[in-house]
């Protein structure tokens, strides 16, 4: 099924900086730091290849500032829920494992899961190919798995799952040839 994409709500882990650790990171700066990070530079590649019309805002499953990259903090379900209901997206991504086992039980109709954009081995075909699955605008959750060489789709489960999703995926990625991005 296909439907009109005009606003995506990207969702990453949470946020790190040894100078925020511990405080609220104001907005604006949190964007600015993370279009220079490598998390941005990913994020990037994705934008470039959605249509024009499309709005983007990024935010993170947990506000708690972390001061080190690998800082790790549980997902803020309340924040994440006030989110969603400010931005009313038509379609939500989901960056990482924590961001994905968040967002499956509260956004599971529309959700695009991928691997964290800072993640070592994601490539940047996985990143455009997540462009063009927002631009078709897909209904229901999608997860592209980075594998050695190629990008793997996968219907990931969930309470609420319905095979009909799965059989519109299989149908779509027969339309397009089988498509499999390589990495």
């Amino acid at each position: 099924m296909k439907k009109t994409v005009k606003k995506v709500v990207v969702f990453l882990q949470n946020p790190w900086s040894p100078v925020w650790a511990g405080k609220e990171w104001p907005r604006e700066s949190w964007l600015q730091a993370l279009q220079k990070s490598r998390s941005g530079q990913r994020l990037r590649v994705m934008e470039r290849h959605l249509k024009k019309d499309i709005e983007v805002w990024y935010d993170n499953t947990s506000l708690v500032v972390g001061k080190t990259a690998d800082s790790i903090f549980p997902p803020n379900l309340v924040h994440i829920e006030n989110v969603i209901q400010e931005q009313r997206p038509d379609l939500v991504v989901a960056c990482g494992k924590q961001a994905e086992n968040a967002l499956l039980g509260i956004f599971p109709r529309s959700l695009l899961i991928v691997p964290h954009p800072a993640h070592r081995l994601v490539t940047n075909s996985l990143y455009e190919l997540a462009a063009t699955w927002i631009n078709y605008g897909l209904l229901g959750a999608l997860a592209l798995r980075q594998r050695e060489g190629y990008v793997q789709h996968e219907v990931p489960s969930h309470e609420g799952y319905s095979t009909e999703w799965a059989d519109t995926i299989q149908k779509t990625l027969e339309k397009w040839g089988g498509w499999s991005a390589s990495a």
